[in-house]
C-alpha cells in the first residue's frame, strides 16, 4: 500500500458513507494502463466497490472482475468459497488487508465477455419478478454455460437450481464446482452431483460446508453417526434431516431444538412427549407448543412463553 494521494477525485456515487472508516484510494488498472483511481469505504461490499467502477468509468458491474492479487472482489465467489475453516467477510476492509485512513490499494481489472455480460444483465433484470430463468440459462451460449461466475450467479440469486442441468459437462463434472453450488444452497444436491451422495468423503466435505447437505446423503450414509455430528456442529437444526434413530436421541435433540425451537416439529413422538425437550423448544419458539402433545401444552410452565410472546392458537382465536 501507497500513502494517500487526494489529487484523485473522490466517489460519492453509491451512497452516503462518509460514517464508513476507514477511508482509503483504490487505484484501478486494466491490462493496459491505469483506469484511474477512486476513494472507497472499509465497510463497502465487492458489489459497492463495483458500482462505483460503473459510475466513474461506465464499466457495467457484471462486465467487471476486480483482483486483488489473486483474490477475486465478487459477492457471489465469496459466497461459493466460505469454509467453516476460514475467516468469512464480504467487508473490503478485510479483502483489501485492512488499509488504514489515506492508504491506496492496487486492484487489476479483468472484462468478462460481451455474452457473459449480457447474460448477468438479463438475470440481473428477472430478479424480484419470480420469474423462470430456465430458458435464459438453457439458451444461453456455450461460454456462458461454461463459466463458474456465471452458473453460480443463477443460484445465488435466484436459487433456481434444477437449470444447473444446463451447466456445461465439465463444471457438471467437477468437485469443487458442485462443493461450491452446495455451499449456497444444499438443495442443488438434488439435480447436480447425484452420483456423489452416497461418496463419503465428498459428503463429509459437502455437510462441513453446508450442514443441511445431511439431508441428501445416500441410504447407506444416513445411519452414519459421525456425519450427523459434523452436521448439527455447524447448524443444529440440521437434526431435521437426520435419519429417524438420532431424532430420538435427547443428547442430539435438546441442543437443536434449544437453538431452534421449530424443529421440534421433526423429532420423534418419544421427544415430543419429553418435556425438558419441550421447555427448551418453546423458550425457543413460542410456536413450537403446537407439536407437543396436549398433556403438555396444558403445563403451565410449558404456555408460560406462549403467554409471553402473545401467541393464540387458531381456536383461540376463532
Amino acid at each position: 500500500m501507497e500513502p494517500f494521494d487526494d489529487t484523485f477525485p473522490a466517489f460519492g456515487g453509491v451512497d452516503d458513507n462518509r460514517d464508513k472508516a476507514p477511508v482509503f484510494q483504490v487505484r484501478v488498472s486494466t491490462m493496459a494502463s491505469l483506469l484511474g483511481t477512486l476513494t472507497a469505504y472499509g465497510e463497502w461490499r465487492p458489489r459497492d466497490l463495483k458500482q462505483a467502477v460503473e459510475a466513474n468509468w461506465k464499466w457495467s458491474e457484471h462486465r467487471q472482475r476486480l483482483f486483488f492479487g489473486e483474490l477475486e472482489l465478487c459477492d457471489v465467489l465469496l459466497q461459493a468459497n466460505r469454509h467453516p475453516d476460514r475467516s468469512y467477510s464480504e467487508k473490503l476492509w478485510d479483502l483489501l488487508d485492512h488499509p488504514r485512513d489515506g492508504d491506496v490499494v492496487h486492484l487489476n481489472l479483468l472484462s468478462r465477455t460481451a455474452e457473459q455480460e449480457t447474460f448477468l444483465e438479463s438475470l440481473s433484470d428477472m430478479l424480484g419478478h419470480d420469474g423462470d430463468v430456465s430458458e435464459l440459462v438453457q439458451n444461453a451460449p456455450a461460454e456462458v454455460r461454461g463459466d463458474r461466475y456465471c452458473m453460480l450467479a443463477v443460484v445465488a440469486w435466484t436459487y433456481s437450481y434444477p437449470v444447473l442441468e444446463f451447466a456445461s459437462e465439465e463444471l457438471r463434472a467437477e468437485r469443487e464446482f458442485i462443493l461450491q453450488c452446495v455451499t449456497i444452497y444444499a438443495r442443488c444436491l438434488r439435480c447436480i452431483g447425484e452420483h456423489l451422495v452416497g461418496d463419503r468423503a465428498f459428503m463429509e466435505e459437502a455437510i462441513r460446508r453446508s450442514p443441511f447437505a445431511l439431508g441428501y446423503v445416500s441410504e447407506d450414509l444416513k445411519n452414519e453417526e459421525a456425519l450427523v455430528r459434523l452436521a448439527i456442529r455447524g447448524e443444529p437444526s440440521a437434526l431435521g434431516s437426520a435419519a429417524p434413530r438420532f431424532r430420538d436421541m435427547k443428547e442430539l435433540v435438546l441442543p437443536c431444538v434449544a437453538a431452534n425451537g421449530y424443529t421440534l416439529r421433526d423429532m420423534s413422538d418419544r421427544m415430543k412427549s419429553d418435556r425438558e425437550v419441550v421447555l427448551a423448544a418453546v423458550r425457543q419458539c413460542p410456536h413450537a407448543i403446537q407439536y407437543a402433545p396436549p398433556d403438555l401444552q396444558a403445563d403451565p410452565e410449558v404456555q408460560q412463553p406462549k403467554r409471553k410472546a402473545g401467541y393464540f392458537s387458531l381456536e383461540q382465536i376463532t
